[in-house]
């Protein structure tokens, strides 16, 4: 009887809770439809402006949908999004290789949310683990999941870890082709929830990601560059699903 309670009590939580931005893709047939957004026609659910423009590139060069970029045990969606980098994705000219998507919205995304994103490091084209990527982050960079060895430090390089108040609050080494699920908890208390394929996410931390979330929230493949040197690399794939903010809850199925 308390078991049945309980899932009657996070059913009626999560059906209770509002989504105030949902990028999981269902309103693209392909990826010809990311070249449709600009500054002055902001159609979609994503602002698709960087990425390696050098050669009049176009934002569907660098983004790939399909149902095999998608977390199986999501519902929500029929597909996800392969994000690519490469040696030409040098974005306005910047050392850094980019290829990030941004939330499209007139809501401020801000104060208590739950943004939700699910990621996978593949095993056809994984991330060099010699560089360090940030793949999920706001520009304020209060609260980031990265992966690979990071800028100016020592220790594991192959480590998927999640950074707030510049302190790592969870990490693992990664098992490629595995889905990772997060829900960044912003505002007060705050906190991080993580699983793994079709597991229910469980919050692994309380407390401030030291920011109140924002629509500057970036998805996607942003590699440093290593001591300054010249990047060498051909192709770099990382693949995302589930992606929404919702105000409350949280839902807890990927």
């Amino acid at each position: 009887m308390k078991s049945i309670l309980v899932a009657l009590l996070t059913c009626a939580t999560a059906a209770s809770a509002t989504v105030l931005w949902d990028g999981r893709f269902n309103d693209y047939t392909t990826a010809a439809d990311f070249d449709k957004w600009s500054w002055s026609n902001q159609v979609g659910s994503y602002q698709t402006y960087i990425y390696g423009n050098l050669h009049g590139e176009t934002a569907s060069l660098w983004l790939t949908l399909g149902s095999q970029y998608k977390n199986p045990a999501t519902t929500g969606e029929t597909q996800g999004v392969k994000v690519k980098i490469n040696a030409s994705s040098t974005w306005n000219g910047g050392p850094m290789l980019r290829t990030e998507l941004l939330p499209q919205t007139t809501n401020s995304l801000s104060g208590h949310m739950y943004f939700h994103v699910s990621l996978q490091i593949p095993t056809v084209n994984p991330p060099d683990p010699a560089y360090e990527h940030q793949i999920v982050f706001w520009e304020g960079h209060y609260a980031d999941i990265k992966y690979g060895q990071l800028s100016g430090q020592n220790g594991v390089a192959d480590t998927l870890q999640v950074i707030t108040g510049g302190k790592s609050i969870w990490s693992v080494q990664p098992v490629k082709g595995t889905w990772y699920n997060f829900i960044l908890e912003t505002g007060s208390p705050g906190g991080l929830w993580v699983s793994t394929g079709s597991n229910a996410l469980q919050k692994v931390y309380t407390g401030s990601l030291n920011g109140n979330g924002g629509t500057d929230w970036h998805i996607g493949a942003l590699r440093l560059p290593l001591n300054g040197v010249t990047q060498q690399i051909t192709e770099t794939d990382l693949y995302y699903s589930g992606i929404y903010v919702e105000d409350s809850g949280p839902t807890t199925q990927p």
